[in-house]
């Protein structure tokens, strides 16, 4: 009995043998992997015309050739129901300088703030990271460089010896 490929575009290639998906669609899946991978937790940028921008990994600021409506479109449709806790979108200016301003909070993320500004003909994404490092664990013996010392005067010394030992043990517990 062979296994019937005729959903996956293939062939039958016979009993106990398993269909190899197409290179297209291998290639096709890949690229979503990889893109769902570099995504988690990374600015969502919207695609042009199917097409994701080109950027590189320290690119701070997007230049999109789209309206702004249409940029605030898809960051309405990134940040709703469950994505939208723990990112908060205010709008501002008015038509032809508005501002979409979108801080998150969540603790997955890679980006902490970014403001979309409408252009003439475009519209610009700048984005502010967040940097995260490793911890460092910090040993050593050695004493601080300056100490400070303070002493206490003889008047402090002669009020506790006035109260006595039987409150100042009270006091010590």
């Amino acid at each position: 009995m062979g296994f019937d490929c005729s959903l996956v575009g293939g062939v039958d290639i016979g009993e106990g043998l398993r269909p190899v998906a197409s290179l297209t669609s291998t290639a096709h899946m890949l690229s979503t992997l990889l893109s769902l991978t570099l995504a988690a937790g990374s600015f969502p940028l919207p695609s042009i015309d199917g097409k994701p921008l080109a950027a590189t990994a320290e690119q701070k600021s997007f230049r999109l050739p789209m309206r702004f409506e249409k940029v605030r479109a898809f960051y309405d449709g990134q940040f709703t129901g469950d994505d939208a806790k723990g990112v908060t979108t205010k709008l501002s200016g008015s038509s032809g300088k508005r501002v979409l301003t979108l801080v998150s909070s969540r603790a997955g993320d890679t980006w902490k703030k970014a403001v979309v500004r409408e252009g003439e003909v475009e519209t610009v994404v700048e984005v502010t990271p967040i940097l995260r490092m490793q911890e460092e664990l910090v040993e050593g013996n050695g004493k601080p460089l300056v100490q400070f010392i303070i002493g206490r005067s003889g008047d402090v010394d002669r009020a506790v010896e006035a109260i006595g030992d039987k409150h100042t043990e009270q006091i010590r517990r």
